[in-house]
């Protein structure tokens, strides 16, 4: 799994992929904190025990999932 680069309406960041299924979340090189999917009502939805605000963690998650469904391809 490599880090990748995404770019959302609060800035760049650079997402690296744990082993774990988590997203550590970097803004040059400050760890900012670490994000996650997690099913609900069969629905994914994005979390963090990190202080994110909501909106941030929706706009990486969205733009991890779309880097990773472009991969799939």
């Amino acid at each position: 799994m490599d880090n990748f680069k995404i770019s959302v309406e609060e800035g760049d960041y650079t997402v690296e992929p744990q082993e774990n299924g988590t997203y550590r979340i970097m803004q040059d090189e400050h760890k900012l904190g670490v994000i996650y999917a997690e099913a609900v009502d069969e629905h994914m939805q994005w979390r963090t025990m990190d202080e994110f605000d909501d909106a941030l963690v929706l706009h990486l998650g969205e733009a991890i999932t779309k880097h990773n469904d472009n991969q799939e391809v």
